[in-house]
């Protein structure tokens, strides 16, 4: 490459992580910021438990479900048109809601209903479009960094987006947060019109047909993944993990509060301690270099992720002070975090460069869709271990599956390594 093209594409590159991360913390911000306060708000218009988890769980519910349409658009249209769409028609739904507002009267729950569902499926839209377009955003040496970056940048918004919702949100009408999501979604529109999406030229392959049916197409990113083992074999580990994980998501809380009855400040500190573990791990991704052997450190990590789940067991064994409890699930949920940055983004990263560009929408899809698809489960079953069982053995069998988990994934990349190799070679 000549050297002053070579100059043009870093310094372009270096522009274009600026604008992705600084995109992505107003629009996880933003967001962060307004389900919270329609969290508050569900709660406060009806009082109901179950009204409060149809809220959470409606997006990614249907993000799921057109888990096929969501892989189709990002493979087979434009890229930014895609993703510029979807911000506006956030936007449009928004503005909709924000006149009917004072007219729903008791349509009210229903209309939020809709508009989260909405709002979720244009959130896994953009997000999935988004990841297939990296790799013509940066050059390929940035991508890593990129992913990083963006993983602080999105974990520090979801720290602070809350903590504001929940000051202002007993001071100003609940419409004032849909006027800032209109307007942060609307930065975020002009942020992604300016940006490059064709800065890096990809080589020349075989684009997908858009007269081709939408199954049809979900088909072949089925057969594709097949044919990678190590995908595949990573979006099995992802699955089972999530799984293995409602002992952190349904077990930590539970004990925390209702086993050792710590004060709720403590319990949230432990969940602070989290977010900045997300924002310690991508900062230091965003220094290192992982290309020569991306799945190596993942299997790494993997076995790291387990590792300190362990020690959830010495506050159930010994009475220690609550602020020393406080201390011990607080280290573990940011070492948790830390490590978990080192799974998603080398992962992320080796896709991205490997994969054929009209092949990341559906992969990322089938990835998104496969790796959370055992989560509802691990959460109700975990629900259940610890409201009618022994905790410390929960932890321990939890602990060992998480090892056993990390151990196959170790064999079976070196397998898969080899295989991937001949294929591509």
């Amino acid at each position: 490459m000549d050297p002053d093209q070579a100059l043009y594409l870093k310094r372009a590159s270096q522009r274009q992580i600026k604008k992705a991360v600084t995109s992505d913390f107003i629009g996880s911000f933003s967001s962060s910021l307004f389900n919270f306060a329609i969290s508050l708000y569900i709660l406060k218009l009806t009082g109901s438990a179950m009204n409060f988890g149809t809220t959470l769980l409606i997006g990614p519910l249907i993000g799921i479900v057109f888990s096929p349409f969501i892989g189709y658009l990002a493979d087979h249209y434009d890229h930014k048109r895609v993703m510029v769409s979807t911000q506006i028609g956030c936007v449009l739904l928004l503005i909709v809601y924000s006149l009917l507002f004072p007219l729903l009267g008791n349509w009210h729950y229903l209309m939020v209903l809709i508009m989260v569902a909405t709002l979720g499926l244009n959130a896994r839209l953009f997000s999935v479009t988004y990841m297939s377009a990296i790799s013509r955003l940066v050059e390929k040496a940035f991508i890593q960094q990129l992913n990083a970056l963006e993983q602080s940048a999105n974990s520090l918004a979801q720290i602070l987006g809350p903590i504001a919702a929940g000051v202002v949100f007993a001071f100003v009408p609940f419409r004032s947060f849909i006027y800032f999501e209109i307007v942060a979604e609307l930065v975020v529109v002009l942020i992604v019109l300016t940006m490059n999406f064709q800065l890096v030229e990809p080589p020349v392959m075989q684009q997908g047909s858009k007269s081709e049916s939408m199954w049809a197409s979900m088909r072949q990113g089925l057969v594709y993944v097949k044919k990678r083992p190590l995908i595949l074999m990573m979006i099995l580990v992802a699955s089972v993990l999530n799984f293995l994980c409602g002992v952190f998501n349904v077990g930590f809380p539970y004990l925390i509060v209702q086993v050792l009855h710590m004060q709720n400040i403590q319990y949230s500190l432990t969940e602070a301690l989290f977010s900045l573990g997300m924002v310690a791990g991508g900062l230091l991704a965003a220094k290192l270099t992982v290309d020569s052997n991306p799945i190596g450190m993942v299997s790494k990590s993997l076995f790291f992720e387990g590792l300190p789940l362990i020690f959830a067991i010495i506050p159930l064994l010994f009475t220690l002070n609550s602020w020393v409890s406080t201390f011990i699930f607080g280290s573990i949920n940011f070492v948790l975090a830390l490590v978990l940055v080192f799974v998603n983004v080398p992962l992320t990263t080796y896709m991205q460069k490997t994969i054929p560009m009209h092949y990341q929408g559906r992969v990322f899809t089938i990835l998104m869709v496969g790796a959370t698809s055992l989560q509802p489960l691990g959460m109700f079953v975990y629900g259940v271990l610890f409201q009618y069982t022994s905790a410390i053995g929960i932890i321990i069998g939890s602990f060992i599956g998480m090892l056993a988990v990390s151990f196959c994934a170790w064999t079976v990349s070196h397998r898969g390594a080899f295989q991937e190799e001949k294929l591509q070679g």
